[in-house]
């Protein structure tokens, strides 16, 4: 089954851009309970040698027992979170049971039905893994051998029919968005070893892995030619492909390479200036820190930090595009790029290469650096702020180690906006949160990640009780977020705190300001006010944040937590602010955090 939707292109040359392609490749020969097969370890070899040349870098693993195959592979994922592209090879034995797929460790019996789940590995959970740990995943299965621990397992199971129907692996039945699967040979056929060292699939297909300018799913329809043709069409390599991006894995240095380079380039950039956040433009000078579209994304990045800083400062940027920046702000802004004296120090020096007086280069950033960075920031046209930033280094032609945070920023934007879901694709890894913006199309949101966990805030723009609130937050492939320490609040808390749509005055004339709503809801007939209350995924209350008089239950209905600013006394006429602080109300102020593990 061929299935393409194209959004964009992943070019996967060392010569184009930096894009992250790793492999975890397995050769399972030496089985315990059944010959030894011949070509596995050689295939896994070839393959990986093949993927090394083609810049990948691979984790090679031989004769892997169920608890090594379990504990590598995840450990491999886990490094590895957030690949451009993810590929997993896997020569040995594998088997079907009930249409699903399983590989088989050298360590497996499989002496009953029962054996199945704690003796195998299910590629269904390993296509998962993958999945959601990568932007597009290729899968390569050469596991349609002659499989006597497979038969063995049918003839004395069931009856000889059964048996005999359940040769080979099964088709893959669930679409996976991202994901690649090739089979080396369809249902009832079994995949030959061939004559040399080699399987013939793993000869074609490290043959045709590294052709220049051609898109993967082309090079499979050649692997399939080769491999009928060199068994005499008793083997057809099947794929099943569900891929959301074109995967070129070898451009050449010709026009070719140079146009299909830029192409993909072009699509990131555009995605970029499409959803225009701070994140997004990192994450395309990530990929391309010397790209075709350098300058411009220096300068939004650039602008949008200017923005930023004048916002935390409680400042404007006035017309001559100077913010006035506070030394905590700008302190913040310098650490959050890693700076150290020695770049410091660099940035001083090319300042007085260039007629500038930061003072003597001794590393310490003080009012004499300050003003000297303010005014070449002026003549070449950045945002004067007097603050390092990455494209005032890149002006003055310093090159700063680990100058941003990384294409995996903590929040991805001070204020919520509308995402349109392909194009959150086109720069995004998550599935998550693609999968989240596609059920939220419409709304606004602002999204970051926690110990590994999304969050996301969204502008309901409507009141709703707990149970539609739980529902809403259900669609988009989450609950309402539930907060186990200070930290976990602080970061909900910084999500929000800077996009005052997110807060809302109370109507009743109190200096009262809610914010949005969490999972901590009052189960019904519980004591009041404090009574009773509990996260909606049913794990323990171990911390909370009330304000204070908080829980009250006013007019007796109040069983839904959010953020809450109270200013005392309530008749402050003070403008209202925001804290990290809990209060109850009868229904969600019009906005709700969503937690997605």
């Amino acid at each position: 089954m061929f299935r393409l939707l194209i959004l964009c292109v992943v070019c996967l040359s060392a010569a184009a851009h930096a894009d992250t392609r790793v492999a975890f490749v397995v050769g399972n020969s030496d089985y315990a309970h059944a010959a030894a097969l011949r070509n596995p370890g050689n295939d896994a070899s070839l393959i990986a040698e093949t993927l090394t040349q083609l810049d990948f870098t691979v984790d090679l693993q031989f004769d892997q027992s169920r608890a090594d195959l379990g504990r590598n592979l995840s450990a491999f994922v886990k490094t590895h979170k957030g690949a451009d592209v993810m590929l997993f090879y896997f020569a040995g034995h594998g088997m079907q049971f009930d249409g699903k797929n399983y590989l088989i460790p050298v360590d497996a019996a499989l002496a009953s039905e029962f054996d199945i789940e704690g003796e195998t590995i299910s590629l269904d959970r390993v296509m998962g893994l993958m999945q959601r740990s990568a932007k597009a995943s290729l899968v390569f299965i050469d596991a349609c051998r002659d499989n006597p621990l497979a038969n063995a397992f049918y003839t004395q199971n069931f009856s000889e029919t059964r048996a005999m129907m359940t040769r080979g692996l099964a088709p893959v039945q669930n679409s996976s968005d991202g994901a690649m699967v090739v089979f080396s040979a369809s249902p009832g056929q079994v995949a030959f070893d061939g004559e040399g060292a080699n399987s013939i699939f793993a000869e074609s297909l490290a043959r045709h892995l590294g052709t220049e300018n051609a898109e993967v799913l082309s090079l499979m329809k050649r692997v399939i030619r080769d491999v009928k043709g060199g068994t005499g069409d008793k083997q057809t390599p099947m794929v099943t492909n569900d891929l959301v991006t074109e995967i070129y894995l070898n451009l050449g240095t010709g026009g070719a390479g140079a146009a299909l380079a830029f192409k993909q380039e072009e699509v990131i950039f555009e995605a970029a200036v499409s959803i225009g956040t701070r994140r997004t433009w990192d994450i395309y000078l990530d990929k391309y820190p010397n790209g075709n579209f350098r300058e411009i994304a220096l300068a939004e990045v650039a602008r949008l930090g200017a923005i930023e800083m004048a916002e935390a400062s409680g400042t404007e940027i006035q017309d001559d595009n100077s913010v006035e920046v506070t030394r905590e702000v700008a302190l913040d802004v310098e650490s959050k790029l890693g700076l150290s004296r020695e770049d410091n120090r660099a940035i001083q020096q090319a300042l007085l290469d260039r007629g500038y007086d930061p003072g003597s280069a001794d590393g310490v950033v003080g009012r004499r650096t300050r003003q000297a960075i303010a005014d070449f920031q002026a003549f070449v046209n950045l945002p004067i702020t007097g603050v390092i930033t990455k494209a005032t280094a890149t002006a003055l032609g310093v090159s700063l180690e680990d100058a941003e945070e990384s294409s995996i920023a903590l929040v991805a934007s001070r204020n919520a906006r509308l995402y349109d879901p392909e194009q959150l694709a086109i720069i995004e890894t998550d599935k998550r949160l693609i999968e989240a913006a596609k059920a939220l199309v419409g709304k606004e949101f602002v999204y970051g990640y926690h110990q590994d966990h999304l969050y996301i805030a969204v502008q309901t723009w409507r009141l709703m009780s707990p149970e539609e609130a739980t529902r809403y937050a259900e669609r988009a492939g989450g609950y309402l977020a539930t907060i186990s320490d200070a930290r976990e609040n602080q970061f909900i808390f910084d999500l929000v705190k800077n996009d005052q749509r997110f807060w809302h005055k109370h109507t009743r004339g109190h200096s009262t300001t809610f914010g949005p709503s969490i999972g901590l809801i009052q189960r019904p007939g519980s004591l009041e006010p404090a009574g009773g209350w509990a996260w909606v995924t049913g794990e323990p209350v171990t911390y909370q944040n009330w304000s204070p008089g908080e829980p009250g239950n006013n007019n007796n209905d109040e069983d839904f937590a959010s953020f809450i600013w109270d200013l005392w006394p309530r008749n402050s006429n003070r403008k209202h602010g925001t804290a990290p602080q809990w209060g109850d109300l009868p229904h969600s102020p019009k906005s709700l955090v969503i937690e997605i593990e």
